[in-house]
């Protein structure tokens, strides 16, 4: 008569074969838990979005200089249609500061482009000689854009930052980026209001979001960044940009 042998397990002598089987399909089955388990989550997110900030690229800019109600630069160095980039500093802060006692008109800037869609950007290089005056310039295209009313507007989004959402930081919006935006916000960027793809899909606008006057919001805005709102104003076009003129008193968390 044999006697039945059964497995016990020892630290040191060799695994026994039920066992080797069975550890074998179980990391074969974990690993395919996980795989499938990132693809839904990747699946879940919503896409970053086609931003880009060509750091590498440093150029000189020339246009108009327009800085309220957040310094930007008409120009057509950006296509053969005249657009407007919003100029900023390489951090999180605006160019409020260092232009100092410079007028609106024609200027040269000078550092990399942020664009996402139809929206631009320039971050200009560190120190005092990102812009110039620059006198000899003149393209009657980017002298006196005229306010278009498109109407009031209930929206319903997000305020963000529009630096990072053109193209410097990806993720760009939700709570995971909430303190980035106020950051931005607080030092002077300009915000947007982003209201799903009919707003801020990557082929159209991300309105400047503003007072109901035009003028810019204070920090009095940064309670409300990076969560769903909602809020009454009215669409105002400049050009080839949108504004989303809105008091805070009319934006609301939802």
């Amino acid at each position: 008569m044999s006697e039945r042998r059964e497995d016990f397990f020892i630290g040191w002598d060799e695994t026994p074969k039920q066992d080797r089987r069975f550890l074998l399909g179980a990391s074969l089955g974990l690993l395919t838990l996980s795989g499938v388990g990132a693809a839904l989550l990747a699946r879940s997110h919503a896409p970053a979005g086609t931003g880009q900030w060509d750091m590498s690229n440093v150029r000189t800019f020339p246009g108009m200089l327009v800085s309220e109600p957040y310094p930007m630069l008409r120009t057509s160095a950006l296509g053969a249609a005249p657009r407007t980039a919003f100029l900023v500093t390489n951090g999180k802060t605006g160019v409020q500061r260092s232009l100092g006692a410079m007028a609106d008109g024609p200027v040269n800037v000078t550092g990399s482009l942020i664009q996402r869609g139809g929206n631009a950007m320039i971050a200009a290089i560190d120190g005092d000689d990102w812009i110039a005056p620059a006198p000899d310039f003149v393209d009657l295209r980017l002298i006196a854009w005229p306010e278009e009313d498109l109407g009031e507007a209930l929206l319903v989004g997000e305020v963000l930052d529009a630096k990072c959402w053109f193209g410097a930081m990806r993720p760009s919006s939700g709570q995971v980026h909430k303190a980035c935006a106020a950051l931005c916000v607080r030092g002077g960027l300009p915000p947007t209001f982003c209201s799903g793809e009919i707003m801020c899909g990557e082929s159209s606008d991300a309105p400047l979001l503003l007072r109901a006057d035009g003028g810019a919001h204070g920090e009095e805005l940064l309670g409300l960044v990076a969560d769903p709102v909602r809020a009454l104003g009215r669409l105002v076009r400049i050009g080839d940009v949108t504004q989303f003129r809105a008091d805070i008193g009319a934006i609301q968390r939802l």
